[in-house]
């Protein structure tokens, strides 16, 4: 299964949730809650976009300046790396 399409983002109780939905049991791997704005980001992920266009439609979405939301949507892009939830090279 692809990295990407192996995780679906959810929202319950007032949260969104990342969640693995290929685990084969133990170790499980729990939900990684994450906030609006990362959910906004995972979505355009999903649909294929390149960082720089998720860039700008977070900033013209949130109004954050360019190099706050290069900064805050390179932050989110290097969690899900190290949590391996996407590989190096998912994002073009």
């Amino acid at each position: 299964m692809e990295q990407k399409n192996r995780y679906q983002l959810r929202h319950a109780a007032g949260l969104y949730w990342l969640l693995d939905m290929d685990q084969p049991g133990i170790p499980y791997r729990k939900p990684v809650p994450v906030n609006e704005v990362a959910a906004a980001i995972w979505k355009m992920i999903e649909a294929g976009k390149t960082q720089s266009e998720i860039e700008n439609e977070i900033g013209r979405r949130y109004g954050i300046s360019g190099e706050e939301v290069h900064s805050d949507v390179q932050e989110f892009l290097d969690q899900l790396r190290s949590l391996k939830i996407i590989n190096g090279d998912s994002i073009g």
